[in-house]
């Protein structure tokens, strides 16, 4: 006996050892990667430490401009209560509110509101007038704003308001005025102009070389170097002007929807201190580092400030010729382990589609194992060819059905056997011994197989099994190995479909001047032994019981029943019969005695449609 070949191709070992090698230059493309992220992080950080440092300037500063105006308001508060002030001593108030704006350089207004809201006034830009009391009852949002200030019950800054013919808003603080019984004396409000916040913007954006901005909620801009001298047609109504408004490109696009490559670049910049976002605005990125303010109003202050990201980070271009040179390295590295890994996947992901095949006991379908460039994968292939080749042989003695839905259902090993209610029939061919003596072997042989075929294509069509040929009878069984309920239709069903495949198969012999041929089919119904059955080096999957000694002689006892001008007599047992579903029709011929059995059966014949 020849020698098989010798399997070429290259041995795993050699492929991986190449792989490992590619390794090593793709680690040196990380490592130029990991410097390049170490670089953006720390060049990140510097960047966040500056604007850190910037927003909380401009904090500190928001709170030297309006923390002592509240701290000062508080305390006149307390001696207005105590000295039990009001506009009926106008002259001593006035002078207490005049005195106190020397105390506070940057407040520009200070009044004192009675309950029922006449207004007495003070004016750092008008030294010489004496305060005067006009009413303001008629005013709906000052009475809404003195009515939250009371509700709050302590200092509570309001909603800016514009001077009459002026550009620039003004900040409102209210501080309630209560006697020793808690009764409301009055309020107290002293306004700021943001006119000087907007002025420290300016210089602090010059010196640092930033661009620095305070919001008043997500859209209304506060303070602004381009607001240091006023904005015009602003109102009570309107007292900012928005993003859109303003003119500056880049601080209107803070909250546009940001692309997945600018989020990720959020994460690099944002802390516990700061939130940032990273914006496009045309073709150039920018990124916003800010907080936000909650005391001075109804609408969080956003303190923040922005710059170009390619401004940000001028280190990292230094970087971007060696990153190349590692990217390359490392996408050569990447393309070579791409082509390895097909070329070792390609046939395993054949052998396993195979492996399916077979698993299904689909034999006649697995993919062809072609020959790779690995020798082992070569030679794993060709023994999944041979046993292949090795179970198409054994798969012909053994019903593919059966097997399958043992595989589906059975746990590994023996099935073993269990009582199971099933239907049991048997077929016979009318004539087949005369038939047989008449003909040689080869022709008998190739007549039973047509036969068989027929028989089969309509057993397995209703998932019924196979159980054994004997001579020219057939065994087949319902109800087993998997749930059947309606087994007893699906034997009838079979039964009539036997007939219906021989009639047409009979008109074809006709047509060749062929007698036709007539069967013999019996059904019953009832538990059965069902299972392994065998000795330990053969074992077959049947059916054991009396109901399969009733189903043959009911298939006997239909010779005395044949109908010249039908191809099939189907008799039925009552058990059979009393488990049809609807659509059967069925003769009752009466109580019969079947050969073997001493007590007489109830017998039906399934009428052919």
């Amino acid at each position: 006996m020849a020698e098989p070949a010798r399997t070429r191709g290259a041995p795993i070992a050699l492929a991986l050892g190449a792989a490992t090698a590619l390794l090593l230059a793709v680690a040196v493309g990380l490592v130029l990667v990991t410097g390049y992220h170490a670089a953006r992080l720390n060049t990140a950080e510097l960047v966040r430490e500056r604007s850190e440092f910037l927003v909380r300037s401009v904090v500190e500063h928001i709170g030297g401009l309006l923390d002592p105006i509240e701290a000062q308001l508080t305390y006149l508060a307390g001696i207005v209560a105590r000295e039990q002030l009001d506009l009926s001593r106008p002259q001593k108030l006035g002078t207490l509110l005049t005195a106190s704006l020397a105390a506070v350089p940057h407040q520009s207004v200070v009044a004192f509101a009675s309950p029922d809201l006449r207004v007495l006034r003070a004016f750092r830009n008008r030294p010489a007038a004496s305060p005067g009391i006009s009413d303001w009852g008629d005013d709906p949002g000052f009475e809404r704003a003195v009515a939250q200030a009371a509700q709050a019950g302590d200092s509570h800054w309001g909603r800016l308001f514009v001077a009459q013919g002026g550009q620039m808003p003004f900040a409102n603080l209210f501080v309630p005025v209560r006697g020793d019984d808690g009764a409301l004396i009055g309020t107290l409000i002293a306004g700021v102009s943001i006119g000087r916040l907007s002025a420290f913007l300016g210089t602090l954006a010059g010196s640092h070389l930033a661009n620095v901005f305070v919001l008043q909620g997500r859209d209304a801009v506060l303070a602004h170097p381009l607001l240091r001298n006023g904005f015009p047609g602003l109102s009570d109504a309107h007292p900012l002007p928005s993003l859109e408004e303003l003119g500056d490109p880049v601080l209107e696009r803070i909250w546009a929807p940001d692309s997945d490559r600018l989020v990720e670049r959020e994460a690099d910049f944002a802390s516990a201190a700061v939130s940032a976002r990273v914006v496009d605005v045309g073709g150039r990125s920018f990124v916003f580092l800010f907080r936000e303010l909650g005391h001075y109003g109804e609408k969080p202050w956003i303190v923040g400030t922005y710059l170009p990201l390619d401004e940000a980070v001028p280190q990292l271009r230094r970087l971007t010729r060696l990153l190349w040179v590692g990217w390359i390295v490392l996408l050569l590295g990447l393309g070579f382990a791409v082509l390895l890994g097909r070329a070792l996947s390609g046939p395993i992901r054949r052998l396993a589609a195979s492996a399916r095949h077979v698993r299904e006991l689909d034999l006649e379908a697995p993919p062809a194992q072609a020959r790779g460039p690995f020798r082992e994968l070569n030679e794993a292939a060709e023994a999944f060819t041979a046993m292949v080749e090795g179970l198409r042989l054994f798969a012909i003695y053994v019903p593919r059905s059966l097997v399958r839905r043992l595989m589906h259902q059975a746990s590994p090993g023996r099935v073993g056997t269990e009582e199971r209610e099933v239907s049991v029939l048997f077929s016979d061919i009318v004539g087949f011994t005369g038939f047989a003596e008449r003909r040689s072997a080869p022709e008998v042989a190739a007549f039973l197989n047509h036969h068989f075929t027929l028989v089969d294509g309509c057993v397995e069509a209703s998932e019924g099994i196979i159980d054994k040929y004997i001579g020219d009878s057939v065994m087949a069984f319902w109800g087993a190995p998997g749930e059947q309920p309606d087994h007893a239709s699906r034997a009838c069903r079979a039964a009539l479909a036997m007939a219906a495949a021989l009639r047409a198969d009979n008109e074809e012999r006709a047509a060749r001047g062929l007698s036709p041929v007539q069967i013999r089919v019996g059904v019953h119904s009832g538990r059965a032994v069902v299972g392994d059955i065998g000795a330990p080096g053969r074992v077959n999957y049947t059916v054991v019981g009396d109901v399969v000694n009733v189903a043959e002689r009911l298939e006997e006892l239909a010779r005395g029943h044949a109908h010249e001008d039908e191809c099939a007599t189907i008799l039925v047992s009552a058990d059979t019969a009393h488990r049809l579903e609807d659509g059967f029709a069925l003769a009752p011929l009466g109580r019969r005695v079947l050969r073997g059995r001493a007590e007489p059966l109830e017998v039906f014949e399934l009428r052919i449609g």
